[in-house]
């Protein structure tokens, strides 16, 4: 290990999953929430978002206990987090009906899920002038997988470049590339949802994130860095 790839990890030692799925909130997933918390605590792991998919057809399907359902994987992880020494923090994938784009958010609390489900039936440009704030970050997650389209960067905060799930083509060069033409907030994560997928991608903070605002502005600072494998890399 070269010195200044010893001087980052030391300087950086917070190692954060902040793509992660758990069922039975999201069905693609094949995880409980404490069985993920085991998963990342087994990796030395300090963090997790839980970013659980939220969509008008999921929602519909669940009805009127959908809160409460989204609120019960989190709590679950959150308990087993506690138990175990690891934060777990509070965040969402959503989706519109225009189209099968994805965007991550970060800097959520109760609060905001108990209020988001109308912008299920809404759009990506309505959901972010309401919801857009210095603590808070929404990014188009793997804006380069295949069938997605690219989303106005007026309507995000930034673009996740990093998608590390190993069943899908995320092509983060080019999401990398469209970051620096673009700018923003760049974001990496597992995308995890199988069993042996953990791990894949951590994104590694100075300190401790407070809670899901914190982590947010830490996010918008740029103070951080991706360890992927053996690689550290700069944002």
């Amino acid at each position: 290990m070269n010195d200044l790839k010893r001087e980052l990890i030391n300087a950086y030692p917070y190692l954060y999953e902040l793509h992660a799925h758990t069922r039975p909130v999201s069905p693609c997933s094949d995880i409980p929430p404490a069985e993920l918390v085991q998963r990342y605590h087994a990796l030395g792991a300090h963090g997790i978002v839980i970013t659980n998919h939220a969509f008008d057809r999921l929602a519909d399907a669940v009805g009127d206990d959908w809160v409460e359902q989204y609120l019960r994987d989190y709590r679950e992880a959150k308990a087993q987090g506690g138990q175990l020494g690891i934060q777990v923090l509070l965040g969402m994938e959503i989706r519109f009906p225009q189209n099968d784009n994805d965007y991550l958010i970060y800097g959520i609390d109760e609060e905001f899920v108990q209020q988001v489900r109308p912008y299920f039936y809404g759009d990506l440009h309505a959901f972010y002038q309401d919801w857009a704030a210095p603590d808070r970050v929404i990014v188009q997650a793997h804006p380069f997988r295949d069938g997605m389209e690219r989303a106005n960067m007026a309507d995000l905060d930034g673009v996740e470049v990093f998608n590390q799930h190993p069943g899908h083509n995320s092509r983060t060069s080019l999401a990398a590339r469209h970051h620096a033409e673009h700018g923003g907030v760049v974001t990496g994560g597992t995308d995890f949802h199988h069993r042996g997928h953990e791990g894949q991608v951590f994104t590694c903070f100075k300190e401790l994130p407070k809670d899901s605002f914190h982590l947010a502005r830490l996010l918008k600072s740029g103070d951080y860095i991706f360890r992927i494998g053996d690689s550290v890399i700069l944002p």
